[in-house]
């Protein structure tokens, strides 16, 4: 047999010795070196390295053998000024990848180490979810909202599920933004970035002081480049023509089982643009008789045709579409068919029923997979949620200034805070005939709701 090799190797290098020792005082600039007992090689650096506060210009760093090298002239660094550089992931050992973390380095321009830190936490405005993808950004006071669109940041760091916290800061003040990049420049100039403000200026000596931070994307910057890629990619199916077909949300493969969702509407859903619809040819019928009240109409794609009605708990009805219901631009008819269901009824469903304060602008939102199911203003004490699917749910409140019954973004210009959306962290089990009570007053404090069945 031949030899296996041995082991896979799976230890990062060891760092042996620096050439100017961590945590240095007086530091005038120069080459710093860092070797280690393994070969290296360098992995994505231009977004693992980390250095602040933030240099004018990145520093060279090469590699060579076991050899780390970062040049860091004096020209780029402030004086009295404490500076801390993250490698990263990007140090790694040449043949495994095996990655040296942490690879830390402080140092200090002046006679003293700056000591002061800032904490805080980072939550997605419209969900309550914590933001883990945006990078929190301190500028120095006195500054102008243009800094955040024309210059990188003194000091930034990316949040680490949803918190934050700086260290060796100076007693200085500060404003501070954080940005989710999507052309990874640290400045706020392309669609879809997502960003937060804080009203007021913030300084470190403040040990008191959590900040909280909530982000949005504003109105005009929202990207519209996968909306009109599926608009293209409409037009084009258009042309095809080769086929019609379609598809619908009914389970037909046990007739007599409960089956259907008296919340849901009928969805036929096409592999083409609508050109004519005969909404005569749609049939719907309850048992025997022709259901006279179902609307019918076209969704804005025109590849789907939704059928709305008020269901009958544990109903048969039945679907018909007759000949040339429907066709394309190319005159091709979509094929008759019948389709036979089941409605389900009460004892499928459970409920919740919610313990809340009275407050005219608290919208009680209840989800499922990260999908609204239904919500409710505190009009009362208690607020009530019916024919729920079994399954997991989780509440989100949301402080509806305008009363306009949606989540309204922010305004950078304006200094204007997005509309904010508590979550309620545990979730909510519903089972068939089943309830649950909660008391959204104690939910409130401590983000856990207090159940009972």
């Amino acid at each position: 047999m031949a030899p296996t090799g041995g082991a896979k190797d799976e230890k990062p290098p060891t760092l042996k010795k620096i050439s100017i020792p961590d945590s240095s005082l007086l530091f005038k600039g120069g080459k710093i070196q860092f070797e280690f007992d393994e070969f290296l090689q360098l992995k994505d650096l231009s977004s693992q390295l980390v250095i602040t506060p933030m240099l004018p210009t990145n520093p060279k760093v090469t590699i060579h053998k076991k050899k780390l090298t970062i040049n860091l002239p004096d020209s780029l660094l402030l004086p009295n000024t404490t500076y801390k550089i993250s490698f990263g992931n990007a140090v790694q050992d040449l043949h495994e990848g095996n990655p040296v973390t942490p690879l830390h380095y402080t140092f200090s321009t002046g006679a003293y180490f700056d000591s002061l830190s800032l904490q805080g936490k980072i939550l997605d405005a419209a969900t309550g979810k914590p933001d883990t993808a945006s990078w929190v950004m301190l500028y120095a006071w006195p500054t102008i909202d243009s800094v955040f669109y024309k210059q990188k940041p003194l000091y930034v760091q990316k949040s680490k599920n949803g918190l934050f916290r700086f260290e060796n800061l100076p007693n200085k003040k500060f404003a501070i933004y954080s940005l989710q990049e999507t052309n990874n420049n640290l400045k706020y100039d392309a669609a879809g970035e997502k960003i937060a403000f804080y009203e007021n200026t913030i300084q470190p000596s403040d040990s008191s002081l959590i900040i909280s931070l909530y982000s949005f994307i504003e109105n005009e910057k929202i990207d519209t480049s996968t909306k009109k890629l599926k608009s293209k990619t409409n037009i084009a199916d258009t042309k095809k023509g080769n086929s019609f077909s379609y598809s619908t949300n009914i389970d037909t493969s046990q007739k007599n089982k409960r089956v259907f969702d008296i919340n849901d509407s009928i969805v036929i859903t096409f592999n083409d643009s609508i050109s004519t619809l005969d909404k005569t040819k749609i049939r719907l019928f309850q048992g025997d008789q022709f259901d006279a009240t179902a609307n019918i109409f076209i969704e804005a794609s025109f590849k789907k045709i939704i059928i709305k009605t008020d269901w009958l708990q544990d109903a048969t009805y039945s679907l018909t579409l007759l000949k040339s219901f429907a066709e394309n631009k190319q005159q091709i008819q979509a094929i008759p068919s019948r389709f036979t269901f089941k409605t389900k009824k009460e004892s499928d469903y459970g409920f919740v029923t919610i313990i809340t304060d009275i407050n005219q602008q608290k919208m009680i939102s209840l989800y499922k997979d990260d999908k609204l199911v239904d919500q409710k203003y505190a009009q009362d004490t208690l607020v009530k949620f019916t024919y729920l699917n079994p399954g997991n749910y989780q509440i989100r409140l949301l402080d509806d200034a305008n009363l306009n019954g949606v989540w309204d973004t922010g305004n950078l210009h304006d200094k204007q805070l997005p509309e904010l959306v508590t979550l309620i962290q545990e979730p909510i089990a519903v089972k068939a005939n089943w309830g649950n009570k909660i008391n959204l007053k104690i939910a409130e404090q401590s983000k856990k709701p207090i159940l009972n069945k």
